[in-house]
């Protein structure tokens, strides 16, 4: 071989070998910037789970629910960004010449605020303990026992309807007022005068209760603040309900008022929703304080109370609540009286005695109506001071267990022993049934929970909470076998989530 020949061969080797070489290098560096993006995606995932284990202990450990604040009390996504990107640089340190890292951007995004969709984060987070603990047990039962009483309330707004015209009724207190004129124009015999000079049971129903429901039923032994919660910009303002309740005609003086209050407890749909709603109410039910359970550990001790109304006291909140019961029972008690043959009888007399001394005969049926309309709401008065008494009542009454005189209907009646029957909590769980849309409730609920928690954590904002979250980041890894030129192939953008449950 000529030396020409082998200077040929030379540099045929050679070039060989350089692109040999190069292709070598360029598949050892692209395998490197894949392994550097492998570990960089688990660094990731681990910086999330880091995160996510950032939990509120305090919310957890209370109410059972798994949210975390990214902003560490500082009102700002910066402190759980500042975090993730220490995480992501302590792990990442350490690869020596091989891999080197530059952490240049992170971002915590999308967010899943305890706000978000009608608080549907929240819903699934207490669904999922009642189904874990195995409650909402009792909200079922108490769904069966309300179905089995529904048929006499649908009788008794029959009967009203079919029996009592509608016709001008004299007003509440005029009877007295008749009587006195009666007396001083004319002797008339003395069973006359009885009947026509007869207490109308409205007017001193009336008198009960001119300083409000809760003075009349509370226990002398009992207090209940009337302080404002003092609130600032609680988490439920954006959905705070109208401060307007809807008026009942106490004074029954009005038989279409009558009709329509029994038209709507027919219509009741409670039930049903105790299904429903079975895991919130149970939830609501077994973690806050009531007017008759308080806590010592709650800022409001009318915790179920405020969840209801939202009103700014205990006191406020706790009348409104006991008003509500008492016309949720005035229908129910008012269809056993229509089975009372006696008892009608009783409220036939004291009408016809209004009506005569009004001059309004032929009202007396109607009449009849509106006083055992007055009569069962008394009874229902009564029945609020046993459930504050921490007793029961039973949903249907009888002749053992009915307590009020229509004569003397504002007596306060010594409660009679009953083991059986509904007691106040019973009631708290059907009214937080009957509401059809709970997303104020919840609102309000994350109201207690952030004043509460707060106690030990002054910086905390329940609205700032969330669920889960996306973060992502940008980072880029040293170049090994080159420097210079464009840098953008060692870039490295990468993402995770974490969800506390399924999004």
């Amino acid at each position: 071989m000529s030396m020409r020949n082998r200077g040929q061969t030379t540099i045929f080797f050679s070039l060989m070998i350089s692109v040999l070489l190069v292709f070598t290098l360029t598949a050892l560096e692209a395998a490197r910037i894949h392994m550097a993006n492998v570990k960089v995606r688990a660094v990731m995932h681990s910086a999330c789970q880091n995160l996510m284990a950032d939990y509120d202990r305090e919310l957890f450990a209370r109410y059972h629910l798994l949210f975390m604040d990214p902003t560490y009390g500082t009102r700002s996504e910066a402190k759980a960004e500042e975090l993730v990107c220490a995480c992501l640089g302590e792990s990442l340190d350490g690869g020596g010449r091989i891999y080197s890292f530059d952490v240049e951007e992170v971002a915590v995004i999308g967010l899943d605020p305890v706000f978000a969709d009608h608080m549907k984060n929240l819903r699934r987070q207490i669904a999922e303990y009642e189904k874990t603990e195995g409650l909402a047990r009792k909200a079922a039962g108490l769904k069966d026992r309300l179905l089995e009483k529904k048929s006499p309330l649908k009788e008794a707004e029959k009967e009203t309807e079919i029996n009592a015209v509608e016709l001008p009724v004299p007003e509440v207190g005029s009877s007295r007022k008749a009587a006195e004129k009666t007396d001083a124009g004319s002797s008339g015999n003395a069973v006359e005068k009885m009947d026509i000079s007869v207490e109308d049971p409205r007017e001193q129903m009336k008198n009960c209760l001119k300083n409000g429901l809760l003075s009349f039923v509370l226990p002398g032994d009992r207090s209940i603040s009337s302080e404002s919660y003092g609130f600032q910009d609680p988490p439920s303002e954006a959905y705070k309900e109208s401060a307007e309740e809807e008026e009942r005609d106490a004074g029954f003086g009005d038989i279409l008022s009558l009709k329509k209050l029994l038209k709507g407890a027919a219509e009741d749909s409670t039930a049903e929703n105790l299904a429903e709603h079975a895991a919130f109410v149970d939830y609501v039910a077994g973690m806050f304080s009531n007017g008759l359970h308080e806590r010592e550990d709650s800022e409001i001790k009318c915790e179920t109370e405020y969840i209801l109304k939202g009103k700014d006291s205990d006191y406020d909140n706790l009348q409104s609540v006991l008003t509500e019961i008492t016309w949720l029972r005035m229908p129910v008690n008012y269809a056993y009286l229509l089975t009372d043959v006696e008892k009608k009888s009783e409220a036939l007399t004291v009408a016809a005695a209004i009506c005569t001394a009004t001059g309004t005969e032929a009202l007396i049926e109607v009449v009849k109506y509106l006083l055992l309309g007055c009569w069962a709401y008394g009874e229902s008065v009564s029945e609020m001071r046993d459930l504050m008494a921490g007793k029961r009542i039973p949903y249907m009454k009888d002749a053992l267990t009915w307590k009020t005189d229509l004569k003397n209907i504002g007596a306060q009646v010594q409660a009679k022993e009953i083991q059986y029957g509904l007691d106040y909590e019973d009631y708290l769980m059907l009214l937080l049934a009957k509401k059809r849309d709970q997303t104020a409730c919840c609102a309000r609920m994350l109201d207690v929970m952030e004043k509460n928690v707060r106690r030990k954590n002054p910086d905390f904002h329940i609205a700032d909470c969330a669920g889960g979250a996306l973060v992502q980041a940008k980072l880029r890894v040293n170049p090994l076998f080159r420097a210079g030129g464009n840098v953008e192939a060692y870039d490295i953008c990468v993402e995770d989530t974490f969800h506390y449950y399924g999004k």
